[in-house]
C-alpha cells in the first residue's frame, strides 16, 4: 500500500517539477527576447540617428545645426509621449505582463 502512495507522490512531484521548469524557462525565454529586440532597438535607433545628424549637418553646412535638429526632435518627442501617452504605454505594458504570466 505504502508503495502507491510513494510512487503516487513521486509522479506528482516529477510533474509539478517538470511544470515548474516549463514555466520558468517560458518566463526566461520571453525576458531575453525582449531584452535582445530592446537592445537591437536602441542600436537601430542611434545608428539612425547619427546618420540622419550627419546627413543634416552635410545638407546645412553646420554640425551643431544638424545635431541640434535632431535633439530637439526627440525632447518633443520625449514631451509628447511623456504627457500624451502616459495611459497608452500603461496599457501595453499591462497587456506584456499578463501575456507572460499566462504562459
Amino acid at each position: 500500500m505504502f508503495v502507491f502512495i510513494k510512487n503516487f507522490i513521486n509522479r506528482k512531484l516529477e510533474y509539478f517539477k517538470d511544470e515548474a521548469i516549463k514555466v520558468v524557462v517560458s518566463i526566461m525565454t520571453e525576458i531575453f527576447m525582449n531584452f535582445f529586440f530592446l537592445l537591437l532597438g536602441v542600436m537601430i535607433l542611434f545608428v539612425g540617428s547619427l546618420a540622419l545628424s550627419f546627413f543634416l549637418s552635410y545638407y546645412f553646412g553646420n554640425y551643431v545645426v544638424g545635431f541640434g535638429i535632431i535633439t530637439i526632435l526627440y525632447l518633443f518627442l520625449l514631451f509628447f509621449i511623456f504627457f500624451f501617452c502616459k495611459d497608452i504605454i500603461r496599457f501595453f505594458i499591462k497587456n506584456s505582463f499578463f501575456k507572460v504570466l499566462k504562459k
